[in-house]
């Protein structure tokens, strides 16, 4: 797949983004590009964000905390990092939990292996 790119400027969530969970086996890799400073995490659910597939628990997929950090970082969905999640996912977010001046922004770009 192409690469995705999820940029938030201010603090906040973005909005799911869905993964193939076809695709056998599941690999990914994020990098997080900070200016600088700024708190962020990143979130993997296991319940369809979109809805499609609704879960019998919760109108909303229950998140999980897979990476938090303050400066640029890189890392793949099952690496020793994300333990003990290593696939697959039904999709992922990134949070920007506080910002480290007006401005600052914190983009994530992942990258899936396979077709679509």
């Amino acid at each position: 797949m192409q690469p995705r790119y999820v940029t938030l400027s201010s603090s906040g969530s973005s909005p799911w983004q869905i993964v193939n969970w076809h695709a056998t086996p599941q690999e990914m890799s994020f990098a997080i590009l900070s200016t600088g400073g700024s708190s962020y995490s990143i979130d993997v659910c296991l319940e369809d964000p979109s809805g499609t597939y609704k879960s019998p628990v919760s109108s909303a997929p229950t998140p999980f905390t897979i990476f938090t950090g303050s400066s640029n970082a890189m890392f793949r969905l099952g690496s020793t990092v994300t333990a003990p999640i290593n696939a697959p996912i039904a999709g992922y977010r990134m949070n920007l939990n506080s910002q480290s001046s007006a401005g600052a922004s914190v983009t994530l770009v992942s990258v899936q292996a396979g077709i679509g």
